[in-house]
């Protein structure tokens, strides 16, 4: 059996054991060892195709590689936070923490259907992974929470949505390979329609940011982040595949146009809302929107090192994504709400987790001295060429991201009278991981060649149709 194949089997395989471990630390400590054992497999393993079905090609490349080894770091982290900021006092009495019973199974199913759907070169067969996958992230998101469905009700119905314009694109897909390019100009349109249709509402653009939304506003930190990175990570993968394949898919250059603006559009959105927010869930999910609306300019404006840099964003995504996690569940160790009002005077008690939510914030805003700074500015550079407007409006964005983040912080350093302090140390475990993503914060925002050239290089012989 090739190893490869490995990526998905493994972890479907040791769903049975996580179950039966799914209320021990122990459970979550295999979970998070199996992800990094993943996360070296597809590191070390080489590029190829390793099986067919269907016809249809299954097999590792570098972009795959890429995207698989950023999902299964990202996991295994977010396997371990729940252990890592164990609750106490009010937290207990809410339940906080018991996210841990099915998410470690779940979450290790959602693993390797993604892993399926990462290496699969068919957008149908894709697309039923994605879908299956969805259906396990359904109690992802519900942990065991009874008050309310909203968030899991809305992913499910979205993902649902998206699901029948994969197929119908797929079934297009395969009419204009099977007859050699050969179809008509309207059926061409439907598959552009159906990939960029299906595309957005998996990606959460707007209008259909809804779900990602709900899921960062009312799942606890750690799964709200391991849906917030999975998904969208494994649907761009998919999207710059399908580009390179299909150049149809660009019918025009004023299409590239409507795609930046479909970008732009979600980044306003995001950071917009950002701006006015008052709790640290709900902004997590608004600056998650915004970069995402950013990533998605990139493809729209293309080049030959679009795929570079839009790898680089994705790296910077993910990262991002850990930080603000590990602050969120760094305050919700002490009490079941992250409002602004609720943390005032906490960020003087938890200073490490605290600082964990400034530096993710503000990675999402791109500010300087972060890793994000120079790859936002190669986009604006690049999109300044076609529009000069656009990367004013797009820092303007990522101002109101900061302005979010700077907004709760001011709550949360609030000096506050030593008879409302309480007495708590943050855990070592945390400290040391938050310690570990600051210091490569750092040394990725002085030196951004450390992150930028590597990728560039190893996904520099992927085609991209966008000159």
């Amino acid at each position: 059996m090739p190893l490869t194949l490995w990526l998905v089997l493994l972890p479907l395989g040791a769903v049975p054991v996580l179950f039966l471990l799914r209320n021990t630390k122990l459970g979550g400590i295999l979970a998070a060892l199996i992800a990094l054992f993943l996360a070296r497999l597809a590191w070390i393993l080489p590029p190829g195709v390793v099986w067919n079905i269907l016809g249809r090609p299954i097999g590792l490349d570098a972009l795959a590689q890429m995207v698989l080894l950023l999902v299964f770091v990202a996991a295994a982290v977010f396997f371990l936070l729940p252990l890592l900021c164990p609750p106490y006092g009010r937290s207990l009495l809410n339940g906080v923490g018991q996210e841990r019973r099915v998410f470690y199974p779940a979450g290790m199913a959602i693993l390797g259907l993604l892993a399926a759907a990462g290496l699969s070169r068919h957008l149908g067969i894709t697309a039923i992974f994605i879908g299956a996958a969805a259906i396990f992230t359904v109690f992802v998101i519900q942990g065991q929470r009874l008050d309310s469905t909203r968030a899991a009700l809305r992913f499910l119905l979205l993902m649902s949505l998206a699901m029948p314009l994969f197929l119908l694109a797929a079934w297009r897909i395969d009419q204009y390979q099977l007859s050699g390019g050969q179809l008509l100009p309207v059926h061409i349109t439907q598959i552009v329609f159906f990939v960029w249709g299906g595309f957005a509402v998996v990606m959460a653009i707007v209008p259909f940011h809804g779900g990602l939304i709900a899921v960062a506003s009312e799942s606890a930190p750690a799964t709200a982040a391991f849906v917030l990175v999975l998904f969208p990570l494994v649907a761009l993968s998919t999207l710059l595949h399908l580009l390179a394949e299909l150049p149809l898919l660009i019918p025009s250059p004023e299409f590239a146009g409507v795609v930046i603006a479909a970008g732009l559009i979600t980044a306003v959105v995001g950071g917009g809302l950002a701006a006015v927010q008052r709790s640290f869930s709900q902004l997590m999910g608004y600056s998650a929107l915004y970069y995402l609306g950013v990533i998605l300019i990139a493809v729209g404006v293309g080049g030959q090192s679009a795929v570079g840099l839009v790898m680089v964003m994705l790296a910077i995504y993910v990262l991002a994504i850990i930080l603000v996690a590990s602050g969120v569940s760094a305050i919700r160790m002490y009490g079941p709400d992250d409002g602004f009002d609720q943390i005032r005077g906490l960020g003087r008690q938890i200073p490490v987790g605290t600082m964990a939510l400034g530096m993710g914030g503000m990675m999402f805003a791109g500010m300087p001295l972060t890793p994000s700074f120079a790859a936002n500015w190669q986009l604006f550079h690049s999109l300044a060429a076609a529009n000069q407007t656009a990367p004013l409006i797009l820092a303007l964005a990522g101002l109101g991201v900061a302005l979010g983040y700077l907004r709760g912080l001011r709550h949360a350093l609030t000096p506050i009278s030593e008879k409302d302090y309480l007495r708590f140390t943050e855990p070592p475990a945390l400290l040391s991981l938050i310690g570990f993503l600051a210091m490569l914060v750092l040394a990725l925002g002085i030196f951004p060649g450390l992150l930028i050239e590597p990728i560039q290089q190893m996904v520099s012989g992927v085609a991209f149709p966008i000159p």
